[in-house]
């Protein structure tokens, strides 16, 4: 899921959004925004969004939303957390997604910091992408058994 741009008016051009956010600028392929039918919620009226990775945040993503409202979410892969991530999908969001069998998914949890600058990540609910089809929903699992806020460690200085 990555954005490669292409001038308008080149051949093979494609539409493209330009893309800012407090991490750059970037050009998106119109081809890589995300549907959410649901939207995140707290913010249903956005629907679309561009999932951006920068070397200067990694691992942590930009999940952005495009248009109007522009919300914009830190993302990491909840198995950069704990390497044993597992969470339900049910029935309903798997049809949200247009998931066929075997296809692979993004998961992505969402990063808040508090006042104090601590980092804490949402493993409760987590992002859900299909890359085949562009759809994802933020699953809200009421079996799962992962806090809403759980401590972001901090990379190890070397």
């Amino acid at each position: 899921m990555t954005s490669h741009y292409t001038a308008p008016g080149e051949p093979g051009a494609t539409n493209h959004l330009r893309v800012s956010t407090s991490f750059g600028t970037f050009d998106v392929d119109e081809a890589h925004v995300l549907t959410f039918p649901l939207g995140v919620p707290g913010f249903e009226d956005c629907r679309r969004f561009v999932l951006i990775a920068s070397s200067a945040i990694a691992p942590l993503q930009c999940l952005q939303a495009v248009g109007d409202s522009r919300p914009s979410f830190v993302a990491i892969d909840p198995r950069r957390v704990l390497a044993d991530y597992s969470c339900p999908l049910g029935e309903a969001d798997d049809e949200l997604l247009g998931r066929p069998d075997g296809v692979p998914l993004v998961w992505l949890a969402l990063v808040s910091l508090d006042t104090a600058g601590a980092a804490t990540v949402n493993l409760r609910a987590p992002v859900v992408i299909n890359p085949r089809t562009m759809l994802g929903c933020q699953v809200v699992a009421a079996e799962n058994p992962y806090p809403l806020r759980h401590a972001l460690a901090r990379p190890a200085v070397s």
